[in-house]
């Protein structure tokens, strides 16, 4: 709070004695004092209350007003008690220092202004007092909003609204959500509808995983009261964040031992499902396990908890392999809409994930006691979005009908041979010529080797096709009028990292 908030407080009743050139200085607390030199009780910003009991002339006044400004206070409030107002040659002092004085009224005790103050300076430990007593989240933020007399929510960056204290604007939470994602944190926003967005400092990992509070109301006046709010805020909802992770983590290890042992044969999936009863998921209820990397295990585990989150089913996430596995439970029809919320909330965090890639497998719906192949598909889907080029991908069971699965399925080291074998020639005369044979082999592979409308998409003559796709021929030894050759090519194809 600032000198300013204290004199425009009907309550107090202060009167300003001096030059209001200073009312915009930090308060940041009270000492009350009638010690003529107490500046080694003093740190600085404080407003100091005196009753004046060391005055007896202006000398007096020279002397403590000197040790007042020499320990950097905000500024004097004088009582009227003993002398009935504040002595001319105090205020003269004042003036001259620049210190800001205020005479303070009778009716008003030392006492009830310093509660006043602390009042106004202490939202943290109310705050943290709160969380410490096993407050959750919902009664924090109600806290905070009555202090900064706006409304106030928690949202991760995956788009989940964590808490709130009312409904949130679908344009203000996506607003919300591209300001955190650039990074500006703290941020004020445009002047129509003012937010203010602050950090959750919990060190997850990656940005996407994170949380940030978020602030909306009446705040032209972002003053340093609420901005000490708000930080506050951010400092107990990493409290309440630590809370939950903890929790997640108890349900996580139970799990992920669970898993371990399925996928080694050591478990049957009577006793995994046993385990998900445990963790809060019914075993008798229809699932779809996800598998998601994003970098090592823990970075992957802690942003899949958040989307798992950001969906609204009952899920439970442990770390799997180099990444993690989520697991959920719901309605058929529910877990059928799985695909395009994950779709969605991916597309979401693309821009927090730094200079890491996500690549993400779903399996289909299916029973607890099949968890073992739903999983097997849900890694499988995974390798087939790894084999994308975006930066977060993901790939669905039903997707691994298709070839792409037994390309997924295959080494590193067996596609580069295979697509080097078949396509290193085509490559190297392209370089060497400046031709675009690999270019036309798409093409034509990609329109069922239909001559007219391969020329036609690639601008040239049908001629100049059929010489390219000879040249073509020639370079590998292959017939392209044959079926399988064809297939060959085309899979190559997908391979080609400049295809």
């Amino acid at each position: 709070m600032r000198l300013r908030d204290l004199l425009a407080d009907d309550e107090l009743g202060l009167v300003l004695l001096n030059d209001a050139d200073a009312l915009d200085r930090p308060v940041r607390g009270v000492y009350i004092t009638d010690l003529i030199d107490p500046r080694r009780y003093l740190t600085g910003g404080e407003l100091v209350l005196s009753g004046l009991v060391w005055h007896s002339g202006p000398e007096d006044s020279e002397r403590f007003v000197e040790a007042l400004v020499d320990a950097g206070v905000a500024g004097l409030a004088a009582g009227t008690a003993r002398l009935g107002h504040a002595p001319a040659d105090l205020v003269k002092s004042c003036r001259a220092h620049g210190l800001p004085v205020f005479e303070v009224p009778i009716s008003v005790s030392f006492n009830a202004l310093a509660e006043r103050i602390q009042w106004r300076a202490a939202p943290r430990r109310e705050l943290i007092s709160a969380v410490a007593a096993g407050a959750d989240l919902d009664r924090v933020l109600r806290m905070a909003a009555d202090d900064l007399d706006a409304d106030c929510w928690v949202l991760s960056a995956t788009g989940w609204v964590v808490g709130g204290t009312a409904e949130l604007a679908e344009q203000t939470r996506a607003d919300a959500l591209a300001e955190f994602a650039r990074g500006r944190l703290p941020r004020t926003a445009r002047a129509g509808e003012p937010h203010v967005l602050w950090p959750v400092e919990s060190g997850a990992e990656p940005v996407a995983a994170q949380w940030f509070a978020l602030v909306s109301g009446d705040l032209v006046e972002w003053d340093e009261h609420r901005e000490a709010v708000a930080t506050d805020l951010g400092t107990v909802v990493a409290l309440v964040r630590a809370r939950v992770d903890e929790a997640r983590r108890i349900a996580g290890r139970s799990v992920e031992a669970a898993l371990r042992r399925l996928l080694e044969g050591s478990s049957s999936p009577t006793e995994v499902a046993a385990r998900l009863e445990t963790a809060g998921l019914p075993a008798d209820e229809p699932l779809r396990a996800v598998v998601m990397g994003v970098g090592d295990s823990t970075r992957s585990t802690t942003l899949l908890r958040e989307i798992a989150a950001a969906t609204g089913m009952a899920s439970v996430t442990a770390p799997l392999g180099d990444g993690a596995a989520a697991l959920f439970v719901d309605t058929h029809e529910h877990l059928a809409d799985l695909e395009q919320q994950l779709r969605g909330i991916v597309s979401d965090v693309e821009a927090g994930l730094g200079e890491r890639r996500l690549t993400m497998g779903v399996s289909d719906t299916t029973a607890a006691t099949a968890l073992r192949g739903a999983l097997d598909e849900a890694a499988y889907a995974r390798k087939l979005a790894d084999q994308r080029r975006g930066r977060a991908e993901v790939a669905v069971a039903a997707e691994l009908a298709s070839h792409e699965v037994l390309l997924a399925s295959t080494s590193d080291e067996l596609r580069r041979s295979y697509r080097e074998r078949l396509l290193a020639d085509v490559i190297a005369y392209d370089a060497a010529h400046g031709s675009e044979l690999l270019r036309t082999l798409r093409v034509f592979l990609d329109n069922n080797g239909s001559w007219s409308r391969c020329s036609q998409l690639l601008h040239v003559h049908v001629n100049t096709l059929r010489y390219r796709v000879q040249r073509v021929e020639e370079l590998t030894g292959r017939d392209l009028a044959d079926f399988s050759t064809r297939v060959d090519f085309y899979l190559a194809l997908r391979l080609d990292s400049d295809a």
